[in-house]
């Protein structure tokens, strides 16, 4: 049975537990530590940019070109699906009800790039200290409330392929949090948590390297019990 233990033995996580007492802050204590957004992509879909002038900084995180490329695949399928629909009818290929029952594929794929643009352009979002403000999308949000910034990672399982995806989270004071982007490069998120810590002045707490402990989902009676172990211990 040794063998088998073994083999159970890669794939068990042999990352170190979290220990929120590292932080020394209240606030990580009632805060959740589990993903925020389901999901996720295996590609990076933003990245920050800082823009200074004579009068203003801002930090924003635009939509990358990989995923406009990405979706723009999908809205390049619709057309060459139609011209080759509309080539089968002119050769006498296919009928007028099978042409029109056709158009419904091109049309599905067109959507889904459409969509996929609108929903990155949407996680679109810019920091403006000279406002004190968070801006994304329609929502605005109080810079002042920020109190620190999240990274965490989950597991996504797909039909085909399996990856993992990097969350980007602000934490308020009040322990509440707020996705910023969550997407599959490492290297990338983690960059660009360290450039807005260091624009905003808030400490980064990476905890992609560590294994989350049972439980540790803040604001109820099992974390509260939890905390108190883990300070006993």
């Amino acid at each position: 049975m040794g063998w088998i233990q073994s083999l159970l033995s890669v794939f068990q996580d042999k990352r170190e537990m979290l220990d929120l007492s590292d932080f020394n802050d209240d606030v990580a204590w009632t805060v959740a530590w589990t993903p925020l957004v389901g999901g996720g992509t295996n590609f990076c879909t933003h990245r920050a940019r800082r823009t200074k002038s004579l009068t203003s900084s801002s930090l924003s995180f635009k939509t990358t070109f990989s995923a406009y490329l990405f979706s723009a695949a999908f809205l390049a399928v619709g057309p060459v699906w139609l011209i080759s629909a509309i080539g089968q009818v002119a050769t006498g290929g296919v009928d007028g009800g099978a042409f029109l029952m056709s158009l419904l594929f091109p049309l599905l794929f067109m959507a889904i790039g459409a969509f996929l643009i609108w929903r990155m352009r949407s996680k679109e979002c810019c920091f403006d200290q000279f406002s004190s403000q968070f801006i994304q999308g329609t929502t605005v949000h109080n810079l002042k409330d920020v109190h620190a910034i999240q990274l965490i990672r989950e597991y996504v399982r797909g039909n085909k392929n399996s990856y993992y995806s990097y969350e980007l989270n602000l934490v308020c004071r009040d322990g509440s949090r707020l996705n910023v982007t969550d997407h599959g490069s490492l290297a990338a998120i983690r960059e660009d948590a360290q450039l807005l810590g260091t624009y905003l002045n808030r400490p980064v707490w990476d905890v992609i390297d560590f294994r989350i402990p049972d439980g540790l989902s803040g604001g109820d009676g099992k974390f509260g019990a939890l905390r108190t172990n883990l300070l006993r211990s």
